[in-house]
């Protein structure tokens, strides 16, 4: 990470809740690689047992304490269970985000807070780039990219689990 400041353990993302993922989160993330949307459309690992989510999770906080990723996730009122887990990543002077939601989470516009609030707090904190990729198709992820502010600026040829795919580039920027 080049800029100074690390993400926060919490954001406010508009009715939103972004919590750092933590231990206790390995059901999430067992949830998640079940879920064939997320599959499909993410790079989320497939069929996690157990030990694998805790594995995940493992890799997660590894990742925020060297400053790598970061990790969140994103819940809704209160006590309730996550919707799903969104991150930001660094690269030289851009921020990456990425999130994948549990079915109970989509269409409540969880995903567009965790983009919004995740790239405010890149763009705030002197990174001039905010990055977001989908997967050509992916038209509810891309619908989560215009809401949230960003623009679509490329496509180009990617891999997703051994297979060729077409990804497209999406930027927000402070400009």
């Amino acid at each position: 990470m080049s800029q100074a400041e690390r993400p926060p353990a919490s954001l406010d993302a508009g009715g939103f809740r972004l919590d750092t993922l933590a231990e206790e989160h390995w059901q999430l993330e067992a949830a998640l690689s079940r879920d064939p949307d997320v599959i499909r459309w993410t790079y989320y690992p497939a069929n996690l047992d157990t030990n694998g989510a805790r594995a995940q999770i493992a890799r997660a906080i590894e990742g925020a304490g060297a400053n790598r990723a970061f990790r969140y996730a994103i819940r809704g009122d209160e006590g309730a269970p996550a919707l799903g887990t969104a991150g930001i990543r660094f690269r030289e002077q851009v921020a990456v985000i990425f999130y994948a939601l549990l079915p109970a989470g989509r269409g409540l516009g969880a995903a567009t807070a965790a983009a919004q609030s995740l790239s405010g707090w890149a763009l705030a904190n002197g990174y001039p780039v905010v990055e977001l990729e989908t997967i050509a198709g992916n038209a509810a992820s891309e619908r989560v990219a215009e809401r949230a502010g960003f623009a679509l600026v490329g496509e180009h040829d990617g891999e997703q689990r051994g297979t060729a795919i077409r990804l497209r580039t999406w930027h927000r920027t402070s400009e």
